[in-house]
């Protein structure tokens, strides 16, 4: 009797041992969840305040401009008075793509950057058109191929002076100069130069070289044609080469060539293959 005494004691001491202990844990637990609530809310706040700090320190209007290019056909105060028109009051409020546009929609802007220098600055940087090659009687062509409309007067149009002429039907522009730029590389090996090159509505190629010799390529396989003149060149023409007025490159297997006989002056025809 007195042994079950005992374990009864024991079991209702157990039980009554427990239930502060619990307490105690739930009550650590709270506590932990509010603190981490304070300490966020905390921080919360402060970087708020930090970061409307900030915004209220860079909300103001921009104190610098720097403006950068190589400035020859575009006047320089002509991209300031683009700029300052449209920053508008704030510099972290800045819509620079905008900027950015209006600069390029400028005559004779090729490309523009714009961007922000911390804390209340700006850079741009212009960079204009370089013609490359003449458009038609009146416009010039970038190494794009994009057309540079040409102003009236004298100062532009001189422009054009010493340029290669390149001719095509309308929207052909950027194909025109692709094959420029793929000719020119090819007979530059071999020193000669285009001072003409034109594709009609049939999407027949011809061009004109430096010394005046005029060169029918036709439609197809225009770089192998090419390069097959530049063998024949090499072996048999290079050394009769002033002597020359035509080549004509529209067959299978050879080119022909049509002589200026200098004694004459009259020409003949004859066939290379």
């Amino acid at each position: 009797m007195a042994a079950k005494d005992k374990v009864n004691k024991a079991i209702r001491g157990a039980s009554r041992s427990t239930k502060p202990v619990a307490g105690r844990a739930w009550g650590t637990v709270v506590f932990r969840v509010v603190r981490s609530l304070i300490v966020t809310v905390a921080i919360a706040a402060g970087l708020y305040v930090a970061i409307t700090s900030a915004v209220v320190q860079l909300d103001r209007p921009v104190a610098s401009v720097k403006i950068n290019g190589e400035f020859s056909r575009v006047a320089r105060q002509q991209v300031a008075d683009e700029v300052y028109g449209s920053m508008g009051r704030s510099f972290i409020s800045l819509d620079l793509e905008r900027i950015q546009h209006q600069l390029e929609a400028l005559a004779w802007v090729d490309s523009a950057r714009v961007a922000r220098t911390w804390p209340d600055g700006l850079n741009v940087t212009v960079i204009e058109h370089k013609p490359i090659a003449r458009w038609g009687e009146r416009d010039a062509l970038n190494h794009r191929g994009e057309i540079i409309r040409l102003a009236e007067g004298e100062g532009d149009l001189a422009l054009l002076d010493g340029l290669p002429a390149l001719a095509g039907v309308d929207g052909m522009e950027r194909e025109v100069m692709g094959q420029y730029h793929a000719l020119t590389k090819a007979l530059a090996e071999h020193g000669l130069q285009i001072s003409q090159l034109s594709c009609d509505a049939g999407r027949s190629w011809k061009m004109s070289l430096g010394n005046g010799v005029q060169v029918e390529i036709g439609r197809d396989q225009v770089m192998n044609r090419v390069s097959r003149f530049l063998v024949v060149f090499e072996a048999q023409l290079q050394q009769r080469w002033a002597e020359l007025t035509h080549v004509d490159l529209r067959y299978f297997n050879g080119v022909a060539v049509k002589w200026r006989d200098l004694s004459l002056g009259v020409e003949a025809a004859s066939k290379k293959s």
